[in-house]
């Protein structure tokens, strides 16, 4: 498909940009000859969920396909944030094993090293390597940390698929010349809802990374990506987008690391509670939907491990009416999460035993085979076989 080609002109765009002159010739090595060994995903159920409408009796009903993947792997019923709750920082957290506590709408990196960066350079692994595909527009800095002795020329790509949906309507459906957009402004609707249906909205520019691409190769990408949008598998919300492209990605690339930030669900702070139960039941299907493609892929069959916990959790109802609303309280029902893990090298079993966001990363980096250096969170032991 042309989408395909649009990735793939993508992701080596983010890749030229974060990988230093010098290092330019382990780029074909590292493309042509992938390394070999576990894989691991890490999907969170960004703009936070509650365990009452989640893991709870009466919550099962909004999550069935993660209801019945639960016995095949591995679940921690208290999966705890303990650190500054807003989205930039505890998504920073689960990817570095630290508590972060930088600018909350993503304008500062991490301020100490990603999974990401340990992992490359451990492993010396190539810039296609790693990923970050994420709904959330604040996350274009989730891939590298401000660290010296990492930093971008180990980072993740990352692609934030509205950005480049928007790239597209300002590129291609709202110029009068075209000629591949069929019906103009039917598309331009539908492809402008989709940046709108989220409680972040419009608002969205072209971040950094966007104005420093290639002006040939995002004509060439964009046009691409107006072929894919007239295509029978248009997604129809945010997140949506982002399994599309995450799918294609590891069609591709098949990367040996990878963050899937979906997003939908903090359309709670519009105060509609139907909204968020849609989100939530939405992003359970992704996640399955996700499931089946590592099953069905050779590339990650019998050789992938993934790691489902929501970022944050939301405000309880004890002293508010709607307390799904915000995630700013503190509570329990803001802090406490919980955490699935699933495929290779994960027993099975459940425990009530609480594990900390900062120790995903250093579990991760346990089934990747790395020796982190300077993260705060310990592997969990109960599920690495």
């Amino acid at each position: 498909m042309l989408s395909r080609d649009f990735l793939k002109l993508a992701g080596l765009t983010i890749a030229q940009r974060i990988l230093p002159p010098a290092l330019m010739n382990i780029w074909a090595q590292a493309a042509d000859a992938q390394a070999k060994g576990r894989k691991v995903i890490l999907v969170t159920f960004g703009g936070g969920v509650r365990t009452s409408e989640t893991f709870s009796p009466a919550g099962l009903r909004n999550i069935p396909r993660l209801a019945e993947l639960q016995p095949q792997g591995f679940f921690y019923q208290n999966c705890l944030n303990q650190g500054t709750l807003s989205h930039f920082n505890s998504t920073a957290s689960i990817v570095t094993g630290n508590w972060q506590r930088v600018d909350d709408f993503g304008f500062e990196a991490p301020a100490s090293a990603t999974l990401f960066e340990q992992f490359r350079k451990a492993h010396k692994a190539g810039p296609l390597d790693a990923w970050v595909i994420a709904t959330n527009k604040s996350f274009a800095a989730m891939g590298a940390s401000s660290q010296t002795s990492f930093g971008l020329p180990f980072g993740a790509n990352v692609v934030l698929p509205k950005q480049l949906l928007l790239d597209a309507i300002n590129d291609i459906v709202k110029k009068p010349d075209a000629a591949d957009v069929a019906n103009r402004d039917a598309v331009h609707q539908r492809l402008t809802s989709l940046l709108e249906e989220g409680y972040e909205g419009v608002g969205w520019t072209i971040f950094k990374g966007g104005r420093q691409m290639d002006k040939n190769i995002r004509t060439t990408l964009t046009r691409a990506l107006g072929e894919f949008i007239n295509g029978p598998e248009v997604p129809t919300s945010g997140d949506e987008l982002t399994f599309f492209i995450t799918r294609e990605v590891m069609r591709e690339f098949a990367p040996r690391l990878l963050l899937v930030n979906f997003w939908d669900m903090d359309v709670a702070h519009w105060g509609s509670y139907s909204l968020y139960l849609q989100a939530i039941a939405k992003t359970d299907r992704l996640t399955g939907m996700l499931w089946d493609e590592v099953q069905a892929n050779p590339k990650y069959r019998n050789q992938t491990t993934v790691l489902v916990l929501p970022e944050l959790g939301r405000d309880g109802d004890m002293n508010t009416a709607n307390g799904f609303l915000n995630h700013r309280s503190g509570d329990p029902s803001c802090r406490n999460t919980w955490l699935l893990a699933l495929g290779a090298g994960v027993n099975k079993g459940a425990t009530d035993k609480p594990i900390r966001h900062i120790d995903v990363a250093a579990t991760a980096a346990s089934l990747l085979s790395i020796k982190p250096e300077g993260m705060a969170g310990s592997p969990a032991r109960e599920i690495l076989s």
